[in-house]
C-alpha cells in the first residue's frame, strides 16, 4: 500500500481532485467520514519513514494532501510532528503549496517546532489570502515572537471578519 494509491481512493470516494479539493470541499468535516482513514494513515507513516530516508518532492507532495485532507483529526500532522526526523523541507513544501488545510497546520506546527526560517515562514503565510491560515500563523507568531504579531495584528483589528478581529484584539492588548 503506498500514500498515492490511498490517496486516489480517497479522491475517487470524494469525487474530487486535489485542484479541486479546495474550492469544492465547501465547510469541510464531511472528510472524516471516509471510511479508509486506517489505511490512509498508515500510508502516510511509511511515507514518513521513507522521507526520513530520503527526501523525495513528490513523496512530499503526497503527504501535503494527506494532511490537508486530515485537517479535521490531525492525526497526519501528530505523525509529522512525532515522527519527521528533519522537518524543514516538508514544512517549506507545505506553507508554499496551494492547500490552505496544510497551511494551517504547519502554522499550528511552526508556533511549538523550531525549524530552520520558523518566523519568515510564518511571516509567508500571515502574507497569504485565506484568513483562517492567517490567523493560525498569527497566533503562532504570537509565540515565536510576539512584538512583531501585536505589530501584523493591527491592521486586522476593525477587519471584517469577526474571527480575524477577535485574533488581532487578543495578540494587540497583551503587547499595547
Amino acid at each position: 500500500m503506498t500514500l498515492e494509491t490511498e490517496l486516489a481512493r480517497f479522491w475517487e470516494w470524494a469525487k474530487m481532485t486535489p485542484e479541486t479539493y479546495n474550492e469544492q470541499r465547501g465547510l469541510g468535516e464531511w472528510e472524516a467520514d471516509y471510511p479508509s482513514w486506517e489505511a490512509l494513515h498508515k500510508a502516510a507513516n511509511e511515507a514518513l519513514e521513507l522521507l526520513n530516508n530520503e527526501f523525495n518532492h513528490d513523496l512530499a507532495q503526497q503527504l501535503v494532501y494527506a494532511l490537508a485532507i486530515d485537517n479535521e483529526a490531525g492525526v497526519v500532522l501528530k505523525s509529522v510532528e512525532e515522527k519527521l526526523e528533519d522537518p524543514l523541507r516538508f514544512v517549506r513544501k507545505a506553507v508554499f503549496s496551494n492547500q490552505p488545510q496544510a497551511k494551517w497546520q504547519m502554522a499550528e506546527l511552526l508556533g511549538h517546532v523550531e525549524v530552520e526560517g520558523r518566523e519568515k515562514m510564518l511571516l509567508q503565510l500571515i502574507d497569504g489570502e485565506d484568513k483562517y491560515v492567517v490567523r493560525r500563523a498569527l497566533l503562532s507568531l504570537n509565540k515565536v515572537n510576539p512584538t512583531k504579531a501585536a505589530e501584523l495584528a493591527q491592521k486586522y483589528v476593525r477587519d471584517t471578519d469577526p474571527f480575524m478581529k477577535l485574533v488581532a484584539k487578543e495578540i494587540t492588548k497583551k503587547k499595547v
